[in-house]
């Protein structure tokens, strides 16, 4: 049996039904559905001479090469099916646009008695679904502070106490700053990071508030969906504060297990920004291992930063929250106390 799916009744079954994207290597990890597998029917190479055939000799010569390099294949294609699916053996298939690709996988699928959705509109029509589920209305609460205030950690601790936490930075793979992927795995595209932060959204209720760290639009090389970023920008916050001392601390506790190459090139990223003279502070200070000058400086330009991207966005600030022992876990009580009053 195969079925031809739309893209919400796709929805509806992914979360039960195991599903395969058939593109080849080079699309599937540029950006894909998160929790799909990728069963290619092509190779990179082979997509690559499909498209020149079908190009310079025609769509028939083009099918015919397909079938030349897929026929070999088909019963690697079914045992990697066989070993995802079931004892119902369903099993949702895909392409880029729900072409012949797609219809070639899943008519060996059904051949082979699985039972079969196929997505109409293939991949394209999910990501058409991702980005119009940004532009629904969330019930955001911002957690803003400056740079070394323990926002993520707070952030960790309202998930304790059963709130509902978008966590940016996790998805991107980056905490938001030049420092922000040293010790982190490389980023994803900004396209997947979009898929899985839909994914994270779809799966909250929209009827409990969603607390989001502030962040840039850029976080790294990644970018916010901009209709979510306006969202965002115009969402309530709590502002979490901590005396300048404890920031540093927490941030030499943070970054100085990470060895001082990472650090340099961070400050160079920065080094017009910082300007010549506390570059070069910046700098001799990390020479002599003297952390705590280092993230002085350093702090000196992002509070800057981070006091004029304040003044850009148009928030009700739901209160504050100053706290200097670290103990986030009680300012994490606090806050909740502070938003249910």
């Amino acid at each position: 049996m195969m079925e031809l799916v739309d893209i919400d009744r796709f929805m509806e079954l992914k979360d039960k039904v195991p599903h395969i994207d058939v593109r080849s290597p080079i699309e599937f990890d540029h950006a894909h559905i998160p929790g799909c597998v990728n069963i290619p029917l092509f190779t990179d190479e082979e997509r690559a001479r499909i498209g020149w055939s079908y190009k310079h000799e025609g769509k028939e010569a083009a099918t015919e090469l397909g079938e030349s390099f897929a026929e070999p294949n088909i019963p690697n294609y079914l045992q990697q099916a066989e070993s995802i699916t079931g004892v119902d053996r369903q099993i949702l298939v895909l392409c880029a646009r729900g072409g012949l690709r797609s219809l070639r996988f899943a008519s060996l699928l059904e051949d082979a008695g699985f039972i079969v959705f196929r997505l109409k509109g293939g991949y394209k029509s999910y990501r058409r679904s991702v980005l119009s589920s940004f532009e629904k209305k969330l019930s955001l609460v911002i957690l803003g502070g400056r740079t070394g205030c323990g926002k993520t950690e707070i952030l960790e601790k309202l998930v304790e106490l059963g709130e509902q936490v978008l966590d940016l930075e996790a998805l991107a793979n980056h905490r938001g700053s030049a420092f922000g992927s040293i010790g982190m795995e490389s980023q994803p595209s900004t396209e997947y990071f979009q898929n899985c932060l839909s994914e994270e959204i779809r799966a909250f209720n929209p009827e409990q508030r969603i607390w989001v760290e502030d962040e840039s639009m850029n976080i790294g090389k990644v970018l916010l969906p901009a209709i979510l970023y306006e969202q965002m920008s115009h969402s309530p916050q709590v502002h979490v504060e901590m005396d300048r001392d404890s920031r540093i601390e927490r941030l030499c506790s943070e970054y100085g297990q990470l060895g001082i190459n990472p650090l340099v090139e961070a400050i160079e990223k920065i080094h017009m920004r910082l300007g010549d003279e506390n570059y070069r502070k910046a700098l001799k200070a990390l020479e002599r291992s003297d952390l705590q000058e280092t993230a002085s400086i350093v702090l000196c330009y992002y509070d800057k930063c981070y006091d004029y991207s304040l003044s850009k966005k148009t928030r009700d600030t739901l209160g504050q929250v100053h706290f200097d022992n670290g103990d986030t876990a009680k300012a994490a009580d606090i806050i909740m106390k502070l938003i249910n009053n």
